[in-house]
């Protein structure tokens, strides 16, 4: 029997370790990978219904607003057709009203030229557009080529001075008529309808501004203002007459009306003479 030296003696093979069971290894990894993904998907999945939900919240804003917006517009629409009716009602109860005191002497196109211009100066200074026919029945019986034998023209009777001083203050101060001073504009002429309607309008205005009272600026509208100041300080003598024709044909006019005065307009009784009813924007003289 041999003996071999240790030295030289085989070593037996090394067994091989058995590696830990995997799955108690990994398992916390995988725990915590599914946590993070589906705390991940829920984000995800909270943050797209969020977005979502703002997106419906933005749209229905918007459609909202539309809503609004396209109801806004249709109150204006309406809001305007109701003010083309009322314009409308109230230039036809002008035009009869201008057919029964021109007795047929004016045609067609010259009572609706009157009517128009009736209306829009009324509504510029704030009257009633049956006082200013009534004062221009008193002064020509509505004939717009009328002469007075003291020279006063047209419709609502205004001397030529009268006329020229009107349109020279429009020229200087647009804004009596209502435009702006770089706004281009045809002065009016008091020898012309329409003309003499807006002059005559604005000088009645001037008037009441002036002298306060209803029947004191139809006295003044009669007499001159001049002459008018002189007799109020004189105490008299007045055209009581005239004012009284004027005031008459006036009650006589509103005596029927269809309609009541818009917002813009002032309806007033015979016996209320001390109302201020002008609101145009006038330099002082």
């Amino acid at each position: 029997m041999s003996i071999r030296p240790k030295l030289f003696r085989k070593k037996p093979p090394a067994a091989n370790p058995t590696p830990p069971d995997s799955r108690f290894f990994h398992l916390p990894a995988v725990f915590l990978l599914l946590v993070f993904l589906t705390s991940i998907a829920y984000a995800g999945g909270s943050i797209y219904w969020i977005i979502r939900k703002d997106n419906e919240l933005e749209k229905s804003r918007r459609i909202e607003l539309e809503l609004r917006n396209n109801i806004k517009e249709r109150d204006y629409v309406i809001q305007q057709y109701r003010q083309q009716i009322q314009q409308l009602e109230r230039r036809v109860e002008i035009l009869d009203a201008i057919q029964e005191l021109s007795a047929n002497t004016l045609s067609h196109d010259e009572q609706i030229r009157i009517a128009r211009q009736v209306d829009e100066a009324s509504g510029k200074y704030g009257h009633d557009p049956f006082l200013i026919l009534a004062l221009m029945s008193t002064e020509s019986s509505l004939r717009p080529g009328v002469a007075s034998h003291k020279g006063a023209k047209g419709l609502m009777q205004l001397m030529p001075s009268t006329g020229r001083y009107l349109s020279q203050q429009i020229r200087q101060s647009p804004q009596i008529i209502g435009f702006d001073e770089n706004e281009e504009f045809d002065v009016p002429h008091y020898r012309n309808i329409e003309g003499n309607i807006e002059l005559g309008t604005l000088y009645l205005t001037q008037l009441m501004l002036r002298f306060k009272k209803l029947d004191y600026a139809i006295y003044a509208y009669n007499l001159g203002p001049n002459l008018f100041q002189k007799r109020l300080e004189q105490g008299g003598p007045f055209p009581r007459k005239y004012l009284a024709k004027v005031l008459d044909q006036y009650a006589r006019l509103t005596a029927n009306r269809r309609i009541s005065p818009g917002e813009n307009s002032i309806a007033y009784a015979a016996g209320d003479l001390n109302r201020l009813l002008a609101q145009a924007y006038l330099p002082s003289r």
